[in-house]
Parts: C-alpha cells; sequence; structure tokens
C-alpha cells in the first residue's frame, strides 16, 4: 500500500493536472493557495508524527462510556487509523475505547481537508477544528468550533434524523463559552448528501475557512454549503480527528457494530491537507526529483549509482534509498544548491544483494536537516531485478501497442527486450501473410525499452488483417536466426475521419480501474461508476445522429443519458430520462488522447467527470479539461469485451501555456515527442529517457506549436 501511495503522491503534487486529488477552491486575484506543512500528513510509514500531532488532550478525556486511549490510534497502509472498542477491564462508567488526535499547530483563516472513510458503529467519525478558550483574553475568552463533517456508523439511537447523519456530510459552527454577554451564542450548520454511507467509500471532506463572518464546506472538491457562524470566527484553531460517543446514539448489545470486524470498527484518515493564501509574485517554487535512465536489471554489486534529476527551491537534501522487495538495505543523502540540475549518487549496500525480482528504488528532496516524514516530492522505480549474467535471456516483447491505428506513412513501436550480449531487433508491418516494411535496430547487452519507426512505401489502406512482428537475433544475422519473437495480430487501420463510434452496446468504463458507468432506480437513476457485474444497467446503446453526436441510452432501464434540466455549470448531477428529443440529452463525444470524452451537446464547455476519481465515483460535469483524467473514459464492445483504447497511458502536458519549459507525460520511454510551430517547422525533437519528459521552451517564440508524441497523439501547446 505504501508503495503505491508513494507513487500516487507524486502525480498529486503535479499542480497543472486535477487528477484523483481534491482541488483547493480557486484563489482570488493575486493571492495563490500554499500548503502548510505542520499541519498536513499524508500519514505514510508506521508511526504518527509528533512533531504535528499529539494523542489525547489534557483537557478531555472523552465522553462516557467512551475514553479516549492512546492504543485506539494508529498509522500504517497509508492511513491513520482510530479504532472503536470494547474495554476489556470497564471502570468508573469507562465502557469503551475512543481515540483523539489533534494538531499541535493552530492557524487561522485558510483551507483544511481530510480524505476520511467513517467507522461502521455507533461511534462518531470526524474532522473539525477548535480554539482553545485558555489562550484568549477578554471578550476572546470564549470557545469556537468548526465541524467539517461528523458521522456515526450505526443508528443505535432509533431516531429517523440519525439515519440521514449516517448518509451525509453534516458540518457545524458553534460559539459557546462566552466571557461577555455581548458575544452571541449558538450553532449554525449545513448538510450535503454522500450518496451511500459515510462508512462504505472515502470521500474528502473540506473547508474554506475565509473569515470571520464566512465559512464555505466541500465535499470531493465541490462547493456544497456556505455558513455564516453565529459569532464572529476570528480565533486560531486547531485540527481535531476524533472518534468517541454521543448520548443520543447509545451503545446497544449486538446493535452497535462493536462485534464487527476491526476494519469495520475503524476510521481512517487518508491524508490531511492544510493551505494557507499567500501573494501569487509569478515566481512558483518547485521542489521536484526524478530517476534518470535507472536501469530495471542489474548484476549483484555492493554500490550503484543513480543520476537524479531535480528542481529545487532553496537548499535541500536529496536522499536515494534501495529496498529489497520488503525491507530498505541501503541509502546515501548528498545537498544540492537552489537551482535544476542532475546528481549523480551513490548507495553502497552492506552485502551482495540476492538475484531475483522485486527490488525497488526510491528518492525523495526534503529541507535540510530533516527527516523522510518532511519529503517534498519522490520518485519510485518499481520492479527491479537482480541476475547474474548467465541468467540473462535473449527476449522480445511489444509494449502498449494499439491496435487499432490510423494510416500513416510510419508507424513508431515501443518494444522490451532484454540481451544476454548485444543484438538486433527488427519490426516487421504486415498485411495478413504479405510483408510491406520493417526497420532492423541495434541494441546493447542488457535490459530495457527501445523505439523503433518502421517507414511504410505507401499509405496502408482502411481495413483489417494487419499484423506488427518482430524478432531479436544475433547481429549480422537473418529472421531464421531469431533467439525470441512477438507478434501482434488483428491489427485494423480506420479513416481518419470516420464515425468515432459504431451503433452499438458498449460499456463505459473508467481509464484507471475495471468500473463501470451505471444507471439504475436504486439511486434515483443517477449516473455512477460500478464495479463490473452482468447486469444490463451497465451497458449503453449508442445511435449516431451525426457528426459525432450520439444519444446514449441505458440497456437496463431505457432511459437516456442526460444533464437533467439542461444545467450548465460544475458538479451537476448526469442522470438518465425517458426522451431524447433535447440537446441536454445528446452527447458529442472526442477523441482524448487513446481515450474518449463525452461532452453534452447543449453546453460545449463542460465533459462529463468521474468526481475525484474515486470508487463508486457519482458522475457529473465539470469545466472541460484536456489533461483532467477523470474526463477521460474507454469504451468496450459488449460483443466481443473489447476497449476501443488499448493504450492507457494518460497523454498530457504542463504547464500550458508554457514559460520556461514543459512537462510531457503519458509516452513510454525512447519515444519521439516532436514539436512543430503552424508553419510545419520541426523547432525541436526529443528522445524521451523516461515516461515524464521535462523540455526547455526558453528559445520558443511566443504563439501556438504541436506537440506529436511518438506519432500517436497530438497535442496544443502554447508558449508565453
Amino acid at each position: 500500500m505504501n508503495c503505491i501511495k508513494y507513487v500516487l503522491l507524486i502525480s498529486f503534487f503535479l499542480s497543472g493536472i486535477n487528477y484523483l486529488t481534491a482541488q483547493t477552491p480557486p484563489p482570488p486575484n493575486g493571492k495563490k493557495w500554499e500548503k502548510i506543512e505542520i499541519l498536513s500528513d499524508e500519514f505514510n510509514g508506521n508511526t504518527l508524527n509528533t512533531s504535528k500531532w499529539a494523542i489525547n488532550s489534557p483537557q478531555w478525556e472523552g465522553r462516557r462510556p467512551a475514553r479516549f486511549e492512546e492504543s485506539s490510534v494508529s498509522v500504517s497502509g497509508g492511513n491513520l487509523k482510530i479504532s472503536a472498542s470494547k474495554k476489556s477491564n470497564p471502570f468508573n462508567g469507562w465502557t469503551h475505547n475512543g481515540g483523539l488526535v489533534r494538531s499541535k499547530t493552530k492557524n487561522l483563516y485558510g483551507y483544511y481537508e481530510a480524505r476520511m472513510k467513517a467507522n461502521k458503529t455507533f461511534m462518531s467519525s470526524t474532522f473539525w477544528l477548535i480554539n482553545k478558550r485558555n489562550e484568549g483574553s477578554g471578550c476572546d475568552v470564549r470557545t469556537t468550533e468548526l465541524d467539517v463533517t461528523e458521522t456515526v456508523g450505526v443508528n443505535s439511537g432509533n431516531a429517523n434524523w440519525i439515519n440521514t447523519m449516517i448518509k451525509s456530510m453534516n458540518s457545524n459552527t458553534h460559539s459557546r463559552n462566552t466571557n461577555c454577554n455581548n458575544t452571541p451564542v449558538g450553532q449554525k450548520g449545513g448538510k450535503a448528501e454522500l450518496g451511500g454511507p459515510s462508512w462504505q467509500n472515502y470521500h474528502t471532506y473540506g473547508v474554506w475557512w475565509k473569515n470571520k463572518n464566512e465559512v464555505l464546506l466541500y465535499l470531493d472538491g465541490k462547493l456544497v454549503n456556505t455558513i455564516t457562524p453565529p459569532a464572529d470566527f476570528n480565533l486560531p484553531m486547531y485540527l481535531r480527528m476524533v472518534v468517541e460517543t454521543y448520548d443520543w446514539n447509545p451503545p446497544k448489545a449486538g446493535q452497535d457494530g462493536m462485534n464487527d470486524s476491526a476494519a469495520n470498527r475503524t476510521t481512517y484518515y487518508d491524508w490531511v491537507r492544510s493551505y494557507k493564501l499567500v501573494d501569487d509574485n509569478g515566481n512558483v517554487g518547485v521542489d521536484k526529483v526524478t530517476f534518470k535512465n535507472a536501469p530495471t536489471t542489474i548484476n549483484p554489486q555492493t554500490s550503484y549509482t543513480f543520476n537524479i534529476d531535480y528542481e529545487a527551491s532553496d537548499n535541500r537534501e536529496i536522499v536515494v534509498e534501495f529496498w529489497s522487495p520488503t525491507n530498505w538495505i541501503a541509502q546515501q543523502k548528498e545537498i544540492v544548491v537552489k537551482g535544476k540540475g542532475t546528481k549523480s549518487i551513490t548507495v553502497t549496500l552492506p552485502a551482495l544483494p540476492t538475484t531475483g525480482s522485486g527490488y525497488v528504488y526510491k528518492v525523495h528532496i526534503r529541507p535540510m536537516g530533516t527527516t523522510w516524514r518532511e519529503a517534498i516530492n519522490r520518485d519510485q522505480i518499481d520492479n527491479v531485478i537482480v541476475e547474474d549474467d548467465a541468467t540473462v535471456e535473449d527476449k522480445i516483447t511489444f509494449k502498449n501497442t494499439s491496435t487499432t491505428i490510423h494510416p500513416e506513412r510510419s508507424y513508431t513501436f515501443s518494444m522490451q527486450y532484454s540481451a544476454s550480449v548485444d543484438r538486433e531487433i527488427a519490426v516487421s508491418f504486415w498485411k495478413n501473410n504479405t510483408w510491406i516494411a520493417s526497420k532492423v535496430e541495434r541494441i546493447s547487452k542488457g535490459s530495457g525499452i527501445t523505439t523503433v519507426t518502421v517507414d511504410l512505401p505507401s499509405l496502408p489502406t482502411a481495413g483489417s488483417g494487419y499484423v506488427y512482428k518482430s524478432h531479436i537475433r544475433p547481429i549480422g544475422t537473418n529472421w531464421q536466426q531469431a533467439l525470441d519473437s512477438d507478434q501482434v495480430s488483428n491489427v485494423t487501420v480506420i479513416e481518419n475521419n470516420p464515425q468515432l463510434i459504431s451503433n452499438g452496446t458498449y460499456y463505459i468504463t473508467s481509464i484507471e480501474n475495471d468500473q463501470r458507468l451505471l444507471s439504475r432506480a436504486l439511486e434515483q437513476h443517477s449516473a455512477r461508476m460500478h464495479n463490473p457485474g452482468n447486469y444490463d444497467d451497465q451497458k449503453w446503446v449508442f445511435s449516431h445522429l451525426g457528426d459525432n453526436v450520439y444519444s446514449i441510452k441505458n440497456k437496463g432501464t431505457s432511459r437516456f443519458l442526460e444533464v437533467p434540466y439542461a444545467k450548465c455549470s460544475n458538479g451537476e448531477n448526469v442522470a438518465t430520462w425517458t426522451t431524447t428529443n433535447e440537446n441536454h440529452q445528446k452527447w458529442k463525444i472526442l477523441t482524448n488522447g487513446n481515450m474518449y470524452t463525452f461532452k453534452p451537446l447543449h453546453c460545449q464547455n463542460v465533459a462529463m467527470d468521474r468526481a475525484e476519481g474515486a470508487i463508486n465515483a457519482n458522475v457529473y460535469t465539470w469545466g472541460y479539461n484536456a489533461t483532467n483524467i477523470n474526463q477521460k473514459w474507454n469504451i468496450i464492445s459488449t460483443r466481443h469485451n473489447r476497449s476501443f483504447n488499448k493504450n492507457k497511458s494518460v497523454v498530457g502536458l504542463y504547464p500550458n501555456p508554457a514559460q520556461d519549459y514543459v512537462t510531457i507525460i503519458g509516452h513510454n520511454e525512447g519515444e519521439k515527442i516532436v514539436i512543430h510551430n503552424l508553419l510545419g517547422t520541426i523547432v525541436k525533437t526529443v528522445i524521451t529517457k523516461s515516461d515524464k519528459e521535462i523540455i526547455s521552451t526558453e528559445d520558443f517564440e511566443a504563439g501556438i506549436y504541436i506537440v506529436s508524441i511518438a506519432g500517436k497523439s497530438r497535442l496544443q501547446l502554447i508558449k508565453e
């Protein structure tokens, strides 16, 4: 879990692409959001960072019957966990164990959010802020509390409103314990529906504490409530994450969830992030680290040297670590000065690594004199193989090769190989059993990925039956001496501007997992993501209306995909209706890299979006962004269970517009990136060294450029 999360954190850090992480609200003009590290935590590792957080409170033991116990709090699997349980030895009315984690640092206005999954018991799951009354003076000797969300997992109090609470984001502002009679007391709050019980899925709960009179609540990145507090909210507050009991939802043997599994009795906090507004002077500090051409197959040695590309907004420490599949082995720390460059770092191991797979390289950049907990950015390479020379086999494999292509005079293929000595690889293009063209490239001993471009004598005609073939052989020989081969059959060449989707029945799926879009009466016909099943409500009938505009009918309900009431703004629910007469019940389908984007015909500035890309996400409309991964979809035929989009890499570039550099992602190592101006002149050609390439644009004149990635994807770049 932790390895996966480290990789995801790299994606989250790329502020130019809004993928799976919740977005901070748009800042006011002239301002930008800056992360408050002391009030933020990704909860990686196995212990709580006690420089940021404290367990329990000296002033508050808990509310009977649940006492706050340090044993209820743990960190593992990329989560802070607070568990509810029964006491084995009850005393003084304390019969249950709860838990409290509080920040040691307070802050005033800002944006605070947590990704949380509630426990499934009668006890609470909460994320909130509160001040310390004794830190005030005069009329500021008072209590202000801002509940971002609080919920319970089981209704043991038998009140109907508790059932609603379980399925809602429940927010409140409180003013109490005032020292002056003229200070108002009371509470004001609001609710927002989760679409299911709070313990069923993770949700991101956020609050923009904007000023003393305005509090904005966000659920999964969407504004859901605005509250005017009952009194001035102008006192700094501390963060709290608490599992406790309420007198209106008491324990009830056999009906309170306390006999459930430990996992269901636990509240999970994936992360907590806090931000403050600062002046935006246009100079954005960036700290990044990336492995540069790190080998994924190595021989046993006691030291390895890694080249690390870095950007540092100040003098920083870079740490490279070498791991076995299960344990840390060794590391080396080096200091870099403010700026960017490449740093060679040698890691010395205590002994030769044993042969095998699953080794890992890790690197992070952090402030001077800190630890891995304060890492600002990370990179990681998994599945490294340690092997003796004698164990290297000659292998060749096509990697991420599309079986649906447009007519081109040349095609570039990514080839994954291993070679016991220097070898040749040959890639050829065929129509059925007829050879058309081929290309031979020489490779060095070892393992890796290379690209081979095959030039065709003429444009291939549209149709099926095309084949890609490859083999690896000794240098100076021919196909008869091939040591290994690979083949991709059933390749189809389609016209450059065809009807994108043939009329028929399809699954509409996420590009990140196998979840499918469905709509059913159970959710009032709202569209949402769901695990695959043999149900017609996961099947959609596409009917072309012209110019790649489609009606899309749910096979199970015979209702048509629509944006209800023809609304046109961020966060509007996507659902189905019984007719398809209006434009808000028709969809324009666009290609987006190797995937598809759905735009409602009545409102072309938004696109169908998986909220946060979450599991079981609700589907709504959001401002169209070609790089937004949540707006990219696969379309899979139900007849053949075949995706139109075999290449699932997400192609994109950022920042766009660009100034001094642009970062391009979604390609394969060794592929060619070509940048043209609008006159068709090539201004730069780059052979990629990894799946994330940073290209300088300092010498480009201001204007629009076309970025061609391996001849497969074309993106527009604006240079300021």
